[in-house]
């Protein structure tokens, strides 16, 4: 599954929704509230990722398998606490100003529907994950931070 960038719907303007940090918004402090989503590819070609809402001072998130439907846009969410399947639609959105793809992801069992990323914001170079337990979130939003000085700047400011 792709997202949509702005500019156009070509294939050129569309960023892949595993191996990238998507974000409802860019927060302004280390206060403000956010979703994240991040899908990662795993060994088996089987995708595991996190769902987080809260600051960067507090929230939650909810780990989870995530299963492609063969139908472009669909797939379900396996939730690894409770063994819940949630069924997922996806369409592409246009982004804010500065973020380069939106998606709408309609199902999310933590309220959000609206995700957004950068270019810069994917995860390279990051081997396939064997277990959702080897997901490392605190780490990825260090990597995201490091690859993104303008994030970096506002969220390095005392509250």
């Amino acid at each position: 599954m792709a997202a949509c960038g702005g500019g156009g719907d070509g294939a050129e303007n569309r960023l892949p929704l595993t191996n990238r940090v998507w974000l409802t918004h860019v927060p302004k402090t280390v206060d403000d509230s956010v979703g994240a989503l991040v899908v990662f590819e795993a060994k088996g070609r089987r995708q595991f990722g996190a769902l987080y809402k809260g600051s960067l001072l507090r929230g939650s998130f909810e780990l989870f398998e995530w299963q492609p439907d063969e139908q472009d846009g669909r797939a379900r969410m396996r939730l690894l606490q409770d063994d819940k399947s949630v069924k997922i639609r996806t369409e592409s959105c246009e982004p804010d100003a500065g973020l380069d793809a939106c998606i709408m992801l309609h199902g999310d069992p933590l309220g959000v529907v609206r995700y957004q990323s950068k270019r810069i914001w994917g995860l390279r170079g990051r081997p396939a994950i064997s277990s959702p337990l080897e997901l490392d979130i605190a780490g990825d939003v260090r990597a995201l931070l490091a690859a993104d000085p303008e994030l970096a700047a506002l969220l390095s400011e005392e509250t």
